[in-house]
């Protein structure tokens, strides 16, 4: 078999594709075309591509690779990275996407695309924790940060960090173009020593400053896959992300690593790093076992033409947990009955309520991965006012929560129906000592509530009764605040998403009609033209 793969040049100089052809390598003959992102750089890279020459075409993320060709090829696949795909706040996406198969190496990515593309799959990528040493002191804490964009600066990581003494922080000076900014003149006192580092031909500065952290905290407010963080659990250090794809599909709040709302630096507590490190370790472990089971099937999606894929496409309904343990169902919900069979034989004996993540669907069908967080900090989370725009953040859903029936007989209590009655049942049971058990496991689909005023109420109820009026008040403030801003970038990214529909437009009458309106419109050729007109 041969293969045509094309990609960024900055990721032929990270490495952050290596991965995929390594694989690809190992089963085919692969010719690799690195360009930056243009289609004269394309063409550069790859002179009189002939397509027909090739039984495959890999594209990842170099949508400009498109450019090459004739929109007839059987079996080209494309792998955008999410972080990449959003523009002015909204979803680029062209028709001509939809003409190869889409690989989504996030959650977040597979939700959008499914809105376009008939033909995807969705995989979740993890590095060999095997292959590194794990982190083995924790005896103080060692902070690195390697500094890429301004949304997760210095002065951030010293706010995220105010209340726990860190023995050193090391900043690697690294930054995106157009994200370069001074090196802190100092730190706070709660860091006994900052350290600086910068780019290095071999990589070693990075990798000596790397090797004496326990802390690391993630460089990006989005990312494709995010390499250097998912390598930092590997290791099992502590990583610290901000609560967004791809580390939220990763990380488990207080689970095995710390997430925090974007753009808010509140002071996160540090003192069971060692512990969330250990954990990271593990999921990376128990990732790659997965990752390795599903490379068979990724190789065929990439070999398999496009109309072989979408007719093998079916969806398959499975039954719900065997009693005497209770699930949630109802309309719009689903369970992997295999899922459940693993979590239930390999819980500890003593178990009786066991939590698992669940995907949320929205109306427009867009389906999102929401992990759990170890429930102590998803509580604490709350109480601080860090929720999103349609409530808490990984307290789970009666939808992904395993109740055993002597629970319910000792608190003479009906099942839950929604995620704040599940919550009042954890809490209850915690205080009664009953074993709660968190599962790495996807246990369950449901339909987010369309009623979304009874939830806020519901909510601040709750968090009344439990912790005090005061603590209602703020966090129906805080739910507020999350729907209103979530409202203003709905309104703010209008004027992208009316440029990139009109793109869609052009490109669904000639993809270099499309081509053209994206670099006029996209890619600053009118901004330009503006300036020129107002001088």
């Amino acid at each position: 078999m041969r293969v045509a793969f094309f990609g960024l040049g900055y990721h032929a100089k990270t490495g952050s594709s290596r991965f995929l052809l390594d694989l690809l390598e190992q089963h085919a003959t692969v010719d690799t075309f690195f360009a930056e992102a243009s289609v004269p750089a394309v063409r550069r890279a790859a002179p009189g591509f002939d397509e027909s020459r090739y039984d495959a075409i890999v594209i990842w993320q170099l949508h400009e690779a498109f450019a090459l060709l004739s929109g007839r090829h059987p079996n080209v696949t494309f792998a955008p990275m999410y972080d990449a795909m959003w523009r002015g706040g909204a979803f680029t996406w062209k028709p001509s996407f939809g003409k190869a198969k889409i690989l989504c190496f996030s959650w977040a990515l597979a939700a959008e695309v499914a809105r376009y593309a008939a033909v995807h799959r969705r995989v979740q990528y993890f590095p060999d924790a095997d292959a590194v040493p794990p982190v083995g002191d924790f005896d103080t804490l060692r902070g690195f940060l390697w500094y890429r964009r301004r949304d997760i600066s210095p002065e951030a990581v010293f706010a995220l960090t105010a209340g726990s003494h860190f023995d050193s922080l090391t900043i690697h000076d690294g930054p995106d173009p157009g994200h370069e900014a001074p090196f802190p003149a100092a730190a706070p006192r709660h860091i006994g020593t900052l350290r600086r580092t910068g780019w290095s031909e071999d990589g070693s500065a990075f990798a000596t400053a790397l090797a004496g952290a326990n802390v690391f905290f993630a460089p990006r407010p989005l990312e494709g896959i995010g390499m250097s963080f998912l390598e930092a659990m590997a290791r099992g250090l502590c990583v610290v992300a901000p609560d967004a794809p791809t580390m939220n599909e990763y990380i488990s709040h207080g689970a095995n690593g710390l997430l925090y709302a974007p753009g808010q630096y509140r002071a996160l507590d540090f003192a069971n790093a060692r512990d969330l490190g250990a954990r990271a370790r593990e999921t990376m472990l128990r990732g790659r076992a997965a990752w390795e089971a599903g490379v068979p099937a990724l190789l065929d999606f990439i070999a398999a033409p496009r109309a072989a894929i979408a007719a093998r496409e079916a969806s398959v309904a499975v039954p719900a947990a065997p009693s005497p343990w209770h699930i949630l169902g109802g309309e719009g919900v689903r369970h992997d009955a295999a899922a459940l069979d693993r979590v239930i034989g390999g819980a500890p004996p003593e178990a009786r309520i066991i939590r698992g993540h669940h995907v949320a669907r929205d109306r427009a069908g867009r389906e999102t991965l929401l992990r759990i967080a170890e429930f102590g900090a998803g509580w604490d989370r709350l109480l601080a006012g860090d929720v999103g725009p349609r409530g808490p953040r990984g307290l789970g859903v009666p939808q992904a929560t395993l109740i055993h029936a002597d629970v319910l007989r000792q608190f003479d209590a009906a099942p839950p129906q929604t995620a704040h009655h599940l919550t009042a049942l954890l809490r209850r049971a915690r205080l009664a000592g009953i074993p709660i058990h968190d599962s790495d496991e996807i246990l369950g689909t449901r339909n987010l509530p369309e009623d979304w005023p009874a939830e806020r109420r519901a909510w601040y109820q709750l968090v009344a009764a439990e912790a005090g009026a005061a603590a209602g008040a703020r966090v129906l403030e805080a739910l507020d605040d999350a729907a209103g801003d979530a409202k203003a970038r709905r309104r703010a990214a209008a004027p992208a998403r009316a440029a990139i529909a009109l793109i869609g437009l052009c490109d669904r009458l000639s993809p270099a009609l499309g081509r053209a309106a994206e670099a006029l419109i996209l890619g600053g050729a009118l901004r330009r033209l503006r300036g020129m007109v107002r001088r």
